[in-house]
C-alpha cells in the first residue's frame, strides 16, 4: 500500500498544485480584468471629455459662423445702402451740375444783354439812334419808342430793376468786383 498511498499523495499534491495554479491564474485574470475595467473607464472618461470638448468647439465655431454670417449680411446691406446713396448723390450731383451750367449760361446771357443795353443808351445820348421830336410835339412820357418798350418788357420779364441797367450809377449787378473783398 505504500505504493498506492504514494500514488494517491502524489496525485493529491498534483491536484493541489493544479488548484493552486488555477487559483493563481484566476486571481491574475481577475486582476487583469479589473485593470482593464479601470483602463476602459479611463478611456471612456477621456473619450467623453474629448466629445464634450469637441461639442464645445463645434458650438463655438457654429456661433462664430452665425456671427460672421450676420456681420456679412450687415456689411452687404451697408454696401447696398452705400451704393444706393452713391447713386442718389451722383444723381443730385448731375442735377446740380446741370443747374450750375444753366445758371452760368443764364449769367452769360444776362451779361451779354446788359452789355448790349449799355451800348444802346450811350448811342442815344449822343443824338445818334433815338427818335427825334418834332418841334411842337409833346415830350415822350408814356409813349416810348417801340424799341424802348420792348427793352422795358424784357427787363420786367427778367426781374431786373431799372436802376441796375444804368451803368453810370455804379449799381451794375454784373460787376464782378466786390468792394468788401479789397
Amino acid at each position: 500500500m505504500t505504493l498506492a498511498q504514494e500514488r494517491a499523495e502524489a496525485s493529491e499534491r498534483r491536484s493541489l498544485r493544479e488548484l493552486d495554479a488555477e487559483r493563481t491564474a484566476r486571481q491574475q485574470s481577475e486582476r487583469a480584468a479589473e485593470a482593464l475595467r479601470g483602463e476602459l473607464a479611463a478611456v471612456r472618461s477621456e473619450a467623453r471629455d474629448v466629445a464634450v470638448a469637441q461639442a464645445e468647439i463645434r458650438a463655438r465655431l457654429e456661433a462664430q459662423a452665425a456671427a460672421l454670417a450676420d456681420r456679412l449680411a450687415t456689411a452687404e446691406q451697408a454696401q447696398r445702402k452705400a451704393a444706393h446713396d452713391l447713386d442718389a448723390l451722383q444723381a443730385e450731383l448731375g442735377a446740380a451740375q446741370r443747374r450750375a451750367e444753366r445758371a452760368e449760361a443764364e449769367a452769360a446771357l444776362a451779361r451779354q444783354l446788359l452789355a448790349e443795353l449799355r451800348v444802346a443808351p450811350a448811342g442815344r445820348g449822343e443824338g445818334g439812334g433815338g427818335r427825334r421830336r418834332k418841334a411842337g410835339d409833346p415830350a415822350p412820357t408814356e409813349q416810348a419808342a417801340p424799341g424802348e418798350k420792348q427793352n422795358e418788357q424784357q427787363d420786367d420779364k427778367q426781374g431786373a430793376p431799372a436802376a441796375a441797367l444804368n451803368p453810370e450809377d455804379g449799381s451794375d449787378s454784373s460787376d464782378d468786383s466786390n468792394d468788401s473783398k479789397n
